[in-house]
């Protein structure tokens, strides 16, 4: 979890030649060293993201994933101008990374009505350096950005600069009567900001946008780059599985508007891609936890296994999809309460499930 202040010196970025699923592949940009400084010159002042943190995924030798990045410019800017922030208002930001972003609400509102908080300690230290020699001190803080930070509550204003599947129930409780959450909002298999603002019940309501944020997921565990915590599942299980057929086109699955309503009805729905089993062209659909379908997109063949039906509910989602007359992201919305969340289309009034 993490992003941001000037994008400092130490930034990671991707090799051009090498593929980064290595740590050999990973080349340090200093800005001090002198044969350095112009491309990382270069670099920070392009607008794109920056990886600045990499993590072995726990249980696999070679497994690395990136775990915190310098958003890119025009992403913060858009995500701050949707914050919509007012002289006087209180801000907590999920997600310090380099402390960025925090640098910029600070020059904005001040100091003191700004909080951050990471779940990576060193991370924090070091935006803790890099805002003081700015000049700046908000209130810096470690721990899980599912929980928020009830030290300074309430909040006016409350930016998530890490992904989540849902809003937890905990911002919902720190944000003042009126106040807005803007965060990004996404599954496995695609993302949208989202603005919500609090109903004064201890809901909040927002639509989705036609923007994406694709952020780094809000974790749990500062040694473990997955945001459940859990390992990383890469067996499939070709012994206990059942056949069935569908007359769904598989083709829907290459739409990205129902790719978005679907993660939503089916949140544990993983990834989708294309696979070679036997000589055949599949469509594969995966939760990353040992549910797995193989969809034959000529003869309508669905070969299954694992603990969950997962097609089953690709077909209930593809059913309601069509019914509400195949909605792009930006008819619809979510109302989270402490409890949950439901889907609407057009407006709260006209809930989906």
């Amino acid at each position: 979890m993490g992003r941001r202040v000037r994008r400092h010196p130490s930034t990671r970025v991707r090799s051009p030649v090498l593929p980064p699923a290595f740590p050999d592949a990973l080349e340090l940009v200093d800005g001090t060293d002198p044969n350095h400084h112009q491309r990382w010159l270069n670099e920070v002042y392009s607008d794109k993201s920056l990886v600045t943190q990499y993590a072995l995924t726990p249980g696999t030798p070679d497994l690395w994933q990136s775990t915190s990045s310098s958003t890119r410019p025009s992403l913060m800017a858009r995500m701050l101008t949707l914050l919509d922030v007012h002289d006087g208002n209180r801000v907590l930001e999920i997600g310090t990374g380099t402390g960025y972003n925090s640098a910029l609400l600070c020059h904005r509102l001040g100091s003191g009505n700004v909080a951050s908080l990471d779940i990576d300690p060193e991370l924090v230290d070091l935006a803790r350096d890099r805002l003081a020699t700015l000049g700046q001190h908000p209130t810096l803080a470690v721990g899980d950005g599912a929980a928020g930070f009830a030290d300074d509550a309430p909040y006016d204003r409350i930016i998530a600069t890490c992904a989540v599947q849902t809003i937890p129930a905990p911002w919902l409780a720190q944000l003042q009567p009126g106040g807005l959450i803007v965060a990004d909002l996404r599954g496995d298999l695609t993302s949208s900001l989202l603005v919500a603002r609090d109903n004064g019940d201890g809901t909040v309501s927002g639509r989705f946008l036609a923007e994406p944020g694709h952020f780094m997921w809000l974790r749990a565990h500062v040694d473990n780059p997955l945001r459940d915590g859990g390992r990383f599942a890469t067996h499939i299980d070709y012994d206990d599985v059942h056949t069935t057929t569908t007359s769904l086109n598989p083709t829907i699955l290459d739409e990205p508007s129902f790719r978005f309503f679907l993660q939503f009805i089916a949140p544990d729905m993983g990834r989708i891609w294309t696979s070679n089993r036997n000589g055949k062209t599949l469509v594969r659909i995966s939760d990353g936890r040992g549910a797995w379908a193989d969809v034959d997109p000529v003869s309508g063949t669905v070969i299954q296994g694992g603990p969950t039906d997962l097609f089953k509910h690709i077909e209930h989602a593809a059913n309601l999809w069509e019914k509400h007359g195949r909605p792009d992201p930006t008819r619809l919305g979510i109302t989270a309460g402490p409890t949950g969340r439901t889907l609407w289309l057009d407006s709260p009034q006209h809930p989906i499930a």
